[in-house]
Order: structure tokens, then C-alpha cells, then sequence
């Protein structure tokens, strides 16, 4: 029994001193595995690490170039600003060539009609409504009176002035102007060429619409509207239009028209006034280019 444990402890020291040299020796070539295998990752991640540095340089630079850096972002924005003040000065330039042109349409307009006008801003207008109401920097001081006829210059080929509205109440400095797209104003036509009367009763963004007042009255597409002189607050021969379409309502008892504006409601500017009592020539221009001399009275 004896005999036994001690070959037994024998093995027990062989075996633990064959793995304390077996660690010994591995710890000893630890410095040159890890050297061996620092080589190896170097080689093996050498070449990614270029790929993944040069990848990440292109991003970098496409980013600078769409962000920018602090310096290029300020460049991009005084050159933003820039654009936007460009734009308004452009918009603002062509505001004043279209009311050069409205303008040497009016000095034409006063200086080949035989009517009296009085020049007048428009002012105080709210966008929204402008097609139907505004108000004009000329009022009581000025000469003006309810029911003046309000008119703009037109420059069209065949008519100088066309037909705004009319003076509905006066103050002082200033006036208010309904138009005859306003309900409140309805406005009696005839149309040039048949002589045929009707009635302008709507008005949309675009367009003014009446209709005629014999079913049977002769109407077509470019027909002239004047006013009827009917009613007795336009005279005969104002400039309204000319009408785009003609139709028949759906139970055959109307004939209606649209008629196109040579005026824009939308963008009024400057208009005339004619003296409710004054005598109105017709501002039609004969085929010399002459003023026709055509009085409302007459």
C-alpha cells in the first residue's frame, strides 16, 4: 500500500512539472507569436484600411462640398440673399415698365379724347376685393361727386378708355369706387354691332357675364359692348368689352354672354374720372386714328 501511493505521488510531480515547462516554454514565445501575429493583421487589414480611408475621404469631401464649411456655408447664404433681393428688384423693375406703359396709355388717352378727365391713385384697396370696391386718393376737394363715372386707360387698338365703375361715396381727400363687377351695379349695355340691349348681372375671377334682353337679340363672339346710356348714370358709348361667348340657358329663356374686360380688376393702379354731368365723347378711334366725335347727347 505504501508502495503504491508513492508511485502514485511520483506521477502526480512528473505530470505537474511536465506542464509548468510546457508553460514556461509557451510564455517565452509569447512575445514572438504576438510580434508574428501583429505582422499577419497588418497584412490581412493593411490594404482595407486604405479602401476604408479613401472611401471615407470622398465622403468627407462630397460633404464639404454640399454642407460646406463655416466660411463656404456664409458664402452660400450672402448669395441666397442676394438671389431674393435680385428677384424683388426684378419684380419691382417690371412693375414700374407696367406702369410706364399704363401711364403713356393715360397721357394718350387725355390728350386725343375730347372728354375731361381727372386723374386719380388708387389707394387704401384691399387685394381681396379690389375687383369690386376701392377707394382713390381724389375726393370732395377734388371736385368729385357721387356717380361719377370711373374709367381706366386702356391703350386697346380700338377704344382708349374702358369702363371701371362709379363714384358711390366722397369724402374730403378721398372717394370709394364700386366697379360694375359689384352686385350693387348692375350696368345696362348694347352691343355696338346689333344694337340689341341687355343686362350685366355676374362677374367672375376673369370674365363679366350678363345676358340679353330679348331672347332673340343678336349676339356673337367679338361683338362690342358699350354701355346703353340707359338708366341714367352711364352715358351711351363707354367702352365695356367684347364678348367670348354666347349660350342659351338650359330652359331657353335667356341668352347669356361672357365678355372680356380690357380692364384688370385685379391690378388697378391708376384710373380717370368723368364728371357725371359732363357731355361724353365716344372714345372709339376711327380707321385714321382719329378720335371719333360722337357725343352722348347728340
Amino acid at each position: 500500500m505504501t508502495y503504491r501511493r508513492k508511485q502514485k505521488s511520483n506521477k502526480s510531480f512528473i505530470i505537474t512539472l511536465i506542464i509548468l515547462i510546457f508553460l514556461i516554454g509557451i510564455s517565452s514565445q509569447t512575445d514572438k507569436i504576438s510580434g508574428a501575429g501583429s505582422n499577419l493583421a497588418n497584412t490581412i487589414f493593411k490594404p482595407i484600411e486604405k479602401v476604408t480611408y479613401s472611401i471615407s475621404s470622398e465622403i468627407i469631401e462630397q460633404v464639404e462640398k454640399t454642407v460646406g464649411s463655416k466660411e463656404t456655408r456664409a458664402e452660400v447664404n450672402r448669395l441666397e440673399a442676394l438671389n431674393k433681393s435680385l428677384v424683388l428688384e426684378n419684380a419691382r423693375l417690371n412693375s414700374i415698365i407696367n406702369k410706364e406703359k399704363f401711364l403713356k396709355d393715360e397721357k394718350e388717352a387725355i390728350a386725343k379724347s375730347n372728354n375731361t378727365y381727372i386723374k386719380a391713385s388708387v389707394i387704401n384697396s384691399d387685394l381681396n376685393s379690389m375687383a369690386e370696391t376701392f377707394t382713390i386718393d381724389k375726393g370732395r376737394a377734388d371736385g368729385i361727386e357721387e356717380n361719377d363715372i370711373i374709367l381706366q386707360a386702356i391703350g386697346d387698338s380700338n377704344y382708349y378708355t374702358g369702363l371701371v365703375g362709379k363714384v358711390s361715396k366722397v369724402f374730403e381727400n378721398t372717394a370709394r369706387i364700386i366697379t360694375i363687377n359689384n352686385e350693387a351695379n348692375d350696368v345696362s349695355f348694347v352691343n355696338a354691332r346689333s344694337n340689341d340691349y341687355g343686362i350685366i348681372d355676374k362677374f367672375t375671377a376673369k370674365t363679366i357675364q350678363g345676358f340679353m334682353l330679348d331672347v332673340d337679340g343678336d349676339a356673337k363672339n367679338s361683338d362690342i359692348i358699350l354701355t346703353s346710356g340707359l338708366g341714367g348714370v352711364y352715358p351711351f358709348g363707354i367702352y365695356i368689352g367684347k364678348i367670348n361667348n354666347v349660350s342659351m340657358s338650359e330652359d331657353s329663356l335667356r341668352k347669356n354672354i361672357t365678355i372680356n374686360s380690357p380692364v384688370d380688376f385685379s391690378h388697378l393702379y391708376r384710373v380717370l374720372v368723368l364728371k357725371k354731368d359732363a357731355d361724353y365723347s365716344n372714345d372709339e378711334i376711327n380707321e385714321d386714328g382719329e378720335m371719333e366725335d360722337e357725343k352722348a347727347n347728340e
